[in-house]
């Protein structure tokens, strides 16, 4: 999977957003020592892929992910301006990163993965590319054509 966006993120580099299992014992305890971290998310443009990344319902995940605060996999915390279309975590498939895959989340209603979004984004600008030499070759025909 593509995570080319963790370089960018508010949260790179800082610790405490997964804290150790020996680090709390309940869900209030979590909240404790999470909810200082929480802010980090507010101006982060990635908490869709983070959480597409993190898949914290399905893993069961303690911590903070997407601007939220989750124990065990369901969210106990959140920012304001958090939006449920940032909760999809889209189904992995064994086709992500590709374009079939883009169009697999697509056929499922999903939002795709950061890889099949990426693969799509790099299909999309490869074909822009081969039109545009196409459109030079035919030019260029034109050309050749005109002057013999």
């Amino acid at each position: 999977m593509n995570r080319d966006w963790t370089l960018s993120a508010p949260c790179r580099g800082q610790n405490g957003f997964t804290p150790n299992e020996d680090e709390y014992s309940s869900e209030g305890a979590l909240k404790r020592l999470c909810w200082p971290l929480l802010a980090t998310c507010g101006p982060c443009p990635f908490r869709s892929e983070c959480i597409a990344t993190v898949k914290p319902s399905q893993a069961r995940f303690d911590g903070i992910a997407g601007g939220r605060l989750w124990w065990g996999g369901i969210v106990v915390g959140a920012l304001d301006d958090v939006c449920e279309d940032e909760l999809t975590e889209p189904k992995l498939r064994a086709s992500c990163g590709t374009e079939a895959g883009a169009k697999d989340h697509t056929r499922s209603g999903e939002r795709p993965c950061p890889s099949c979004a990426q693969a799509t984004r790099e299909i999309a600008a490869r074909r822009r590319n081969e039109k545009a030499r196409q459109d030079r070759q035919a030019e260029q025909l034109q050309l050749d054509f005109a002057t013999t």
